[in-house]
């Protein structure tokens, strides 16, 4: 009879186990619908990061206050490019340094807006292969892009040099040569990348990774012309955190009648551009936005939560702002 016992014993605390990794947060009540709204400005000078659980835009920050983010993983070296300023990146093929005084020529790339680290224009800057670290000293010249009044903000030739100590060290300057300057990034785990400004340095940017949900903000992506040629395009859209937030598309609900449950019936995915810019269109003629109807989406959270949201408006109605394009406003709720 005891080995029956402890069988069952064991048996119980198996399964309670297994519950416990099927339940990863704790039972809770639906929240309300909520509203958020996300400044950009007219000019979509801003980029803004959302927190879905407090209903926060925690930080905001002008296009161009950064050029580079550097990965910041223990075994992180990826290095991306602002792409809300239509930033670009060419590899000159070259460690020559002073050498290099021009972009003409180069095959010049941007960053996958889909967010994945093996699609960034900086690519391969360094090779780890049989436990050796090899840094290629290969000169690349950055498209600085555009600031928010659409004027270009120039060039820089830079040299990834190392990744030592949590920390990477590069060299940049103009073009001419001049504005010469050598600069230490160091990794700060509690975000996704550092920010760094060739005028500045590292810049406080990003919140906390486990923090926010949703980034509003421009970005580079790539379209097709009516004759399936690909041009790489400037819009303005939704990112999702790259830190466990996933998403996906509901069309066939009501937003009040989507429950927990049908969240079940979607396969979630974390593609950064998932939400992306098409929850509105342009009428050309009118001269307006509207925002597309019955786009619901259902996003899980870094911290388990799911939520549902939905689009309702793009022009501000605070009383300063009136009627001015580049404000999201959304609808949403935990469920």
């Amino acid at each position: 009879m005891k080995s029956i016992y402890y069988l069952a014993i064991v048996l119980i605390l198996s399964l309670s186990s297994c519950f416990k990794e099927e339940l990863p947060v704790k039972p809770h009540e639906p929240g309300d619908v909520e509203t958020g709204i996300a400044a950009l400005r007219e000019l979509y000078s801003y980029q803004v990061f959302y927190d879905l659980s407090t209903n926060t835009a925690l930080k905001t920050n002008l296009i161009t206050d950064w050029e580079l983010g550097f990965e910041t993983a223990d075994s992180g070296w990826h290095i991306i490019l602002n792409n809300s300023r239509f930033m670009h990146a060419g590899n000159t093929g070259t460690t020559n340094f002073d050498a290099v005084t021009s972009h003409e020529g180069l095959v010049m790339k941007f960053d996958s807006s889909e967010g994945n680290p093996d699609s960034t224009a900086i690519g391969n800057w360094v090779i780890f292969s049989n436990g050796d670290t090899i840094y290629s000293n290969l000169v690349y010249v950055i498209d600085m892009g555009f600031n928010e009044n659409y004027e270009h903000s120039g060039y820089k030739k830079v040299v990834f040099q190392s990744l030592n100590n949590n920390a990477y060290s590069i060299k940049f300057a103009d073009l001419n040569g001049e504005n010469l300057k050598t600069a230490v990034i160091e990794k700060d785990i509690s975000k996704n990348y550092v920010c760094f400004s060739f005028e500045n340095g590292s810049v406080d940017i990003e919140p906390d990774k486990n923090a926010w949900t949703l980034l509003f903000t421009k970005y580079t992506t790539l379209l097709f012309t009516d004759l399936g040629e690909p041009y790489p395009y400037s819009v303005l859209g939704v990112l999702l955190n790259p830190n466990h937030v996933t998403a996906a598309l509901d069309t066939l609900k009501p937003f009040e009648n989507l429950v927990l449950a049908d969240t079940a019936n979607y396969e979630f995915s974390n593609r950064r551009d998932f939400i992306g810019y098409e929850w509105k269109y342009y009428d050309f003629d009118a001269g307006t936005y509207s925002i597309v109807p019955d786009l619901n989406y259902l996003i899980k959270n870094h911290d388990g939560f799911y939520y549902k949201l939905r689009f309702i408006n793009f022009y501000s109605h605070d009383p300063e702002t009136l009627g001015e394009k580049g404000f999201p406003t959304f609808e949403f709720a935990k469920f």
